[in-house]
């Protein structure tokens, strides 16, 4: 409920303003996030070729990424819960962000290898909705302990979270290694496991499809180690991954920058609502972002990858467009129905681009070079987090209801972009995914109007079917691979 000055926009306006600001200002502080996403582009795949064997002794899978990620989140933690000062709170902040880069960008590109295509949509979007349901428990931490004075208020929430963070070391002891990574590392028994594991109780080691999914999997990596050991220059020179490596930037910005979150946050303060109810609206948009989580869920891969991003883009325009118009001149009724389309651009949002944005790193590069560009576009997405998080409050200040026009054009400027460049990519294997772009691919538009791939992509899927070289090479490479397993399970 609204409290009695509610009604009036002007009403304890300097002391709202200055409240939301301290919540986008520590806001910021975990922005710090980008690092850890860039440090993990070094160590996880230079650690894994022994270029770091000083710094990192033991090649780091997804699994140990994971682990270290977390064990950095539970030590920055420590340090904010403890801190007696400034300094020290900054720098639990950059340990914690740097885990939580770690993490980020590494757990979308787990799930994707260990589950199957069909599926893939319906898992990433599970891990979505994980995280809308620990934006719920903050914005609730919020509202309770607004009620409460001196340090408990600050150092409890940060304190809790190292429950969380427990419990994700306790799952992944429990979770396997990505057949991919174990493939790469000459762990072939290994994989076979792993890919039987996941087929169910009813696959064994010798299994049709479990020897399929090996068998592409050895020819996708021989094909991308003929090029020779993996180096960092290969990030950011030009070459014919350049422009896949940009369409993963541009997803990983505009998942940022088509979003209002901190915005609508401290817009509630600034069309009229008193602090108090501002956090209580912020909990309702919580509430409301993780219920719509669960649509994805259970309908990603069905709708695809291309079409919830296009058309929640135009829906959320819409949203911005009305809100801002609704905040020219702010009365009551107006703040209410200004409310009214965050609370529809939040529910659109969460269906379209809370999980897609994640899936595509891991869906749309090659095995030897996805784990550096899912980390690429994640140190993307909270490098866009930081911009957004700062330039809010002086954009409000200044501007005022134009700040919703600024996304209204943003989010229709994303729709056409995807529409015109991004390729449907569900249902695709990993490996077909590779396939699809072998050769020469630094065309822009590689798909028609309706996301099917042009002519000359597409024809490439079936590479192996027309070249008879790379069809003798590709059934040599499984062939000794097929030996190589034979002699592990011997031993």
């Amino acid at each position: 409920m609204a409290t009695s000055d509610d009604s009036n926009p002007s009403s304890n306006q300097s002391e709202k303003t200055q409240a939301s600001c301290r919540i986008l200002k520590m806001k910021a502080l975990n922005s710090k996030t980008s690092p850890g996403s860039a440090i993990s582009l070094a160590f996880k795949e230079r650690a894994s070729d022994g270029t770091f064997p000083s710094l990192v002794p033991l090649a780091f899978s997804c699994l140990a990424m994971t682990r270290v990620g977390a064990t950095l989140m539970f030590i920055g933690a420590a340090l904010q819960a403890s801190s007696f000062g400034v300094p020290q709170m900054i720098v639990g902040r950059i340990v914690c962000g740097w885990g939580n880069g770690f993490n980020t960008a590494t757990t979308p590109l787990w799930v994707s290898e260990l589950i199957p295509a069909r599926s893939r949509g319906r898992h990433v979007a599970i891990q979505g909705n994980l995280i809308a349901l620990g934006i719920i428990i903050a914005y609730y931490f919020n509202i309770g302990l607004s009620y409460t004075t001196g340090a408990v208020q600050w150092r409890t929430p940060i304190a809790a979270q190292g429950v969380f963070i427990l419990a994700q070391v306790a799952w992944v002891y429990l979770l396997p290694e990505s057949p991919r990574w174990l493939t790469k590392h000459k762990r072939h028994g290994e994989a076979i496991d792993v890919i039987a594991q996941l087929h169910g109780k009813e696959f064994g080691h010798r299994h049709p499809a479990v020897l399929k999914q090996k068998k592409d999997i050895d020819e996708v990596l021989m094909l991308e180690e003929a090029d020779g050991p993996w180096r960092i220059q290969e990030v950011f020179k030009n070459g014919p991954l350049k422009i896949r490596r940009r369409f993963l930037l541009v997803i990983g910005r505009s998942s940022v920058l088509a979003s209002y979150a901190a915005v609508e946050r401290y817009q509630c303060s600034h069309i009229g609502f008193s602090y108090e109810t501002a956090l209580q609206f912020g909990a309702g948009l919580g509430d409301t972002y993780w219920l719509f989580s669960f649509i994805p869920v259970f309908f990603l891969d069905d709708m695809g990858r291309r079409k919830p991003l296009i058309w929640r883009a135009v829906v959320c325009a819409f949203c911005f467009l009305i809100a801002g118009l609704l905040q020219q001149d702010v009365t009551a009724i107006r703040a209410k129905a200004s409310l009214a389309f965050f609370f529809l651009y939040e529910a659109v949002f969460t269906m379209g681009w809370l999980a897609i944005p994640w899936l595509y790193p891991a869906e749309f590069m090659p095995l030897r070079h996805r784990t550096h560009s899912a980390a690429l576009a994640t140190a993307s997405d909270w490098i866009f987090n930081f911009l957004i998080v700062q330039i809010t409050p002086v954009s409000i200040a200044n501007i005022r209801w134009k700040t919703c026009m600024i996304f209204f054009v943003l989010n229709l400027f994303f729709a056409a972009v995807i529409w015109l460049f991004y390729p449907e990519i569900s249902g695709r294997t990993l490996e077909e995914m590779d396939m699809m772009y072998l050769g020469d691919n630094d065309r822009l538009i590689v798909v028609d109007r309706r996301g099917r791939l042009l002519p000359g992509f597409r024809s490439r899927m079936n590479r192996n079917e027309h070249d008879p070289e790379m069809t003798t090479v590709a059934v040599d490479a499984s062939s000794g691979a097929d030996e190589k397993i034979s002699a592990e399970h011997k031993e």
